[in-house]
């Protein structure tokens, strides 16, 4: 009894860090530069999945330090995505229960605002390190992620129910 539950353990975990990397590899696909807008927040959007889904397996801690994988990846200022990834963590972890139980377009516009949140802070670090670069391309993406959420954790929850 005891080995299954640390196989399962084994599992989940193995299962959030390979979707976790697999994020963080869409990251830095080239894109050419009409096509930016397609770049979907993959990385926000698993952290906020795991966070409301596996709260146990994934924490606040995690989201910061793929953040920080995120930051050496994109060549970003060190913590900028840590630290937006570990704040939105936090507030899906802290209201996890209320949203798994709304219905999927409410569930969606907590998406739109968690991803707008994400967004917002990146945009505050880089305005107080002097490197801003805003461009619209960046809103549109975040409507597109907050758009196919209902596909990308249908997605996830199967394949979770079949790694268990």
């Amino acid at each position: 009894m005891e080995i299954q539950r640390l196989n399962k353990k084994i599992k989940n975990r193995f299962f959030i860090w390979s979707i976790l990397m697999i994020a963080s590899s869409l990251l830095v696909i080239p894109l050419p530069d009409n096509l930016a807008f397609i770049r979907i927040p993959w990385l926000p959007l698993s952290v906020i999945f795991f966070s409301i889904m596996t709260p146990s397996f994934f924490g606040i801690l995690s989201a910061w330090f793929i953040g920080f994988v995120a930051d050496l990846l994109q060549g970003d200022m060190l913590g900028q995505n840590a630290v937006a990834l570990s704040v939105i963590a936090y507030i899906s972890y802290r209201f996890h229960l209320q949203i798994r139980v709304f219905p999927i377009w409410q569930m969606m516009i907590v998406i739109l605002l968690l991803l707008s949140l994400n967004e917002l802070i990146l945009l505050w670090i880089q305005g107080i390190s002097g490197q801003i670069f805003f461009n619209y391309t960046r809103w549109i993406a975040i409507i597109i992620g907050a758009l196919i959420w209902p596909i990308f954790m249908t997605l996830l929850l199967n394949i979770k129910s079949k790694v268990n």
